[in-house]
């Protein structure tokens, strides 16, 4: 599936509409992260119930499992009589669940609706225009002993970009990936997809690297030169005369239009990690942001244990304790030193506090069990029955 279509036809315009209306970027990321997670609300809803009824019911669910585990031990030496045991089981507990309406993995068909959308809000917030991004090929230079390998493919990948005035569009290099034998020039350049940028290749910035563009702050410290040279044409195109055998990147830089726009205490929503090289200083708001991260997480682990049954197993309910205390700091160190920029951060932090008011407004709600009934008892005990 390509993520990069969710984030150019849904989540782009939804995020220029608002910085339209509320005349910042913040206030968009802010705005469309509680559009998105009121649309999916539903989802969240259904997944968080389901959660919730599969813990009201592990005693019961609990109680089927021991007394399974008690008529395996009985009949670890007699395979067919096992065999039969583990059937009955299993049909216990499918009955178990239909009586009580719930599925045990009905928590995660929700997320696998959801994930599409969140990774391509993520996608739309981690790039332009709060980052500069790159159309990247990887080239192959090929020895004399290889040249029959030679391979020259249509396009890159598409990338997707937005210029200064909120214009997109998603950009490819022309070719793609390529393999070639030394000796041989191949000529690149910038076409559009799709979109409304024009002259979009007059900000365009040609680098090698060897490894792929990910970082704006990244510096090769090889000497590429040896494998291939770079040529800017006065077109804006490039052209790559191969030398010797090696794999370089060729990558069409593209600038990040709304990096230093400020909002509220963040000075730039494209400022990237804890340390500002440059300047040699700490760059407090975004530890700022990862701190109110954090405390969204610690919030609601909070609120999630408050609203739920007790663990019955110690072991279990230990764990349970131990991981409400250790997630949030380990996430926000994690957090701390993971290049995104302050918007991506922004949008963590606003999408944290949205899911702990969605979270109690599903989670204050107590869940009913229905009581056993004589039959139902009676079921449960067809396992242990069947000694």
């Amino acid at each position: 599936m390509d993520f990069g279509l969710i984030t150019y036809h849904f989540i782009l315009p939804l995020l220029e509409y608002f910085k339209k209306l509320l005349g910042s970027y913040g206030w968009s990321i802010i705005a469309v992260t509680l559009v998105v997670k009121v649309i999916l609300y539903p989802l969240t809803k259904q997944q968080t119930v389901s959660m919730k009824k599969m813990q009201a019911l592990q005693p019961k669910i609990k109680l089927l499992q021991e007394r399974f585990n008690q008529n395996k031990d009985r009949y670890k030496d007699r395979p067919a009589k096992l065999k039969e045991v583990q059937a009955d089981f299993q049909k216990d507990m499918m009955e178990f669940y239909q009586k009580n309406k719930v599925n045990p993995l009905g928590g995660c068909f929700p997320m696998l609706f959801q994930l599409p959308i969140l990774i391509a809000l993520f996608w739309a917030f981690n790039g332009a225009p709060f980052k500069p991004v790159a159309v990247t090929v990887p080239i192959q230079v090929l020895d004399a002993n290889e040249s029959l390998k030679e391979e020259i493919k249509g396009s890159s990948n598409p990338t997707i970009y937005v210029g200064e005035k909120g214009q997109k569009g998603r950009l490819v290099l022309n070719p793609g990936e390529v393999r070639i034998p030394a000796g041989k020039e191949i000529n690149y350049k910038v076409q559009k997809l799709e979109g409304n940028l024009n002259g979009i290749t007059d900000n365009v910035k040609w680098e090698i690297t060897d490894t792929p563009y990910y970082n704006p702050t990244y510096k090769t410290t090889k000497n590429l030169n040896s494998i291939a040279t770079l040529q800017i044409n006065p077109d804006n195109t490039s052209t790559i005369k191969a030398k010797d055998p090696g794999k370089i990147f060729l990558n069409a830089v593209l600038p990040a239009v709304s990096e230093s726009e400020d909002f509220l205490f963040i000075r730039g929503l494209g400022k990237t990690g804890a340390y500002d090289p440059k300047t040699g200083k700490l760059n407090i708001d975004v530890i700022v942001l990862v701190f109110l991260f954090t405390l969204t997480i610690w919030l609601s682990g909070k609120v999630t244990s408050r609203y739920s049954p007790p663990p019955t197993d110690e072991k279990q309910a230990e764990m349970q304790k131990m991981m409400q205390t250790m997630m949030p700091p380990m996430v926000g160190v994690m957090t701390l030193f993971f290049p995104v920029p302050s918007g991506v951060l922004l949008y963590f932090v606003a999408s944290g506090f949205i899911q702990i008011v969605q979270t109690w407004m599903v989670m204050r709600k107590p869940i009913v069990v229905e009581k056993e009934d004589a039959k139902s008892k009676e079921s449960e005990k067809k396992v242990s029955s069947k000694v």
